[in-house]
């Protein structure tokens, strides 16, 4: 990247291709990286999961150690694009992209993931809530690589879901994404995260929605007060896909049914 400055990074390309061909980007130059073995790494290091940037969508749903720790993020992949798309788009590519529509970074951001940044100048790790500055802007300095995506290990009674509406099954993009995260101990909220997607030009933390659920019983009552709160901080736009007021809407809905869906998981009731 330092030799050639104005070179664009390949990993997939389902996104760089298009946004070249559409005229958005530029590419006099291009880098594949998609087969560098340390890019496609999965492995548990210091109580995190450790994913190579590289990784498609697909393997990360096959991945054995993603199933096994953390089974939120395999199953998300089925609401991913189609399966063609999820054969050759990679975990950098659809957080790098920037998009408000991208399915992995609310579920990574309510999973508490960090992202290591490489460049010749070192190597850096930020939390992924701290990477997105605007639509199709981070802070990613040119000449740095997004290496690997640092999730923490789950504790015991925590889980996390993701639910995203579509106006059709063929259509993958998302009209409103929810990703929500509940820790849950002495029959209490211990830890509650709840990011929202395609309703402002980034993902976006519903911190007041997440911190009312702390201390209190995932009933009704809490996820249906939590709810109204999202989609009160959700700042979603009117076009035509849908208006404002259908997608706070959608958040209320998606919300209320993710924490629910959340804590009968946990609870062991799932009927």
């Amino acid at each position: 990247m330092v030799e050639l400055p104005d070179a664009q990074i390949l990993a997939g390309g389902t996104d760089l291709l298009v946004d070249v061909e559409t005229g958005l980007r530029r590419a006099q130059n291009v880098v594949a990286i998609n087969d560098v073995p340390e890019l496609k790494q999965v492995r548990i290091e210091d109580r995190r999961i450790s994913i190579g940037a590289a990784c498609t969508a697909s393997e990360i749903q096959n991945n054995a150690i993603i199933k096994q720790h953390l089974p939120e993020l395999a199953a998300m992949v089925v609401l991913f694009a189609s399966p063609q798309i999820r054969n050759r788009a990679t975990l950098a590519g659809n957080i790098c992209s920037a998009v408000p529509c991208g399915d992995f970074p609310p579920m990574l951001m309510a999973l508490g993931a960090d992202i290591e940044l490489q460049s010749t100048r070192g190597s850096r790790v930020l939390p992924l809530s701290e990477f997105f500055v605007a639509n199709r802007e981070t802070v990613r300095q040119a000449d740095e690589i997004l290496t690997r995506i640092l999730v923490p290990m789950k504790p015991e009674r925590a889980a996390a879901r993701y639910l995203k509406f579509r106006r059709r099954a063929s259509n993958s993009l998302a009209l409103v994404s929810v990703a929500v995260y509940l820790e849950l101990g002495d029959c209490v909220c211990k830890q509650a995260r709840i990011i929202l997607g395609s309703v402002a030009p980034t993902p976006l933390p519903a911190t007041e929605a997440s911190a009312s659920l702390l201390g209190k019983s995932i009933d009704d009552a809490s996820t249906a007060a939590a709810a109204e709160i999202a989609a009160g901080e959700s700042k979603p736009i009117s076009d035509l896909r849908g208006s404002k007021k259908y997608r706070r809407q959608l958040v209320q809905v998606l919300t209320e049914r993710g924490l629910r869906q959340l804590a009968a998981t946990i609870s062991g009731d799932q009927t």
